[in-house]
């Protein structure tokens, strides 16, 4: 398979939140090139945002997009950042929705989503590309589209930037 960019969400509201950002990044990155299937990692910048959906006090969440140059397959590299997630402490729901997404929201010390892959459109029983919330999350749309604003979401017929200017505002995306 050819080397292409693939974007992930990487967030987490629990723990030291920044550092397990950083963990999660370095783990998959080490594991990339150990299999020689990278070329390059560029990070957005950090926002935080308050859990929205979540009981009270629940703690914010830190989140950020990577953008990979990598020539694994999707169904790989959902396996590597699945075992990412693990061993930065993450426990999974056990109850999925269609695409391996679950509709509910739960704290997490490590949550790690392929977003994008080009023009790929896939849906299969564990994973859906893009995210099928992608344009519903303000807190994906702005560190996204710091990494590439005109770059047109498959399926959706609009650019990151467009996605993002029609997204709600709240809850609030704050720059760290």
């Amino acid at each position: 398979m050819k080397f292409r960019t693939i974007y992930i969400s990487v967030g987490s509201n629990l723990g030291d939140r920044v550092a397990l950002l950083k963990e999660g990044i370095a783990l998959l990155e080490k594991e990339l090139v150990e299999l020689k299937a990278i070329k390059s990692l560029t990070e957005s910048p950090i926002y935080e945002t308050q859990a929205w959906g979540m009981p009270d006090g629940t703690p914010a969440f830190l989140n950020l997009v990577v953008a990979l140059e990598t020539n694994v397959t999707l169904e790989r590299l959902l396996s590597l950042l699945l075992a990412v997630e693990t061993a930065c402490g993450r426990e999974r729901d056990a109850t999925k929705s269609e695409g391996g997404y679950s509709d509910s929201y739960s704290d997490r010390t490590l949550d790690m989503d392929i977003l994008l892959d080009g023009k790929v459109l896939l849906k299969t029983n564990h994973l859906i590309v893009p995210h099928p919330k992608l344009t519903q999350r303000r807190f994906v749309l702005q560190p996204l589209a710091d990494l590439d604003s005109k770059m047109t979401i498959p399926g959706e017929n609009c650019t990151v930037e467009e996605a993002l200017r029609v997204c709600p505002i709240k809850p609030e995306v704050l720059l760290k």
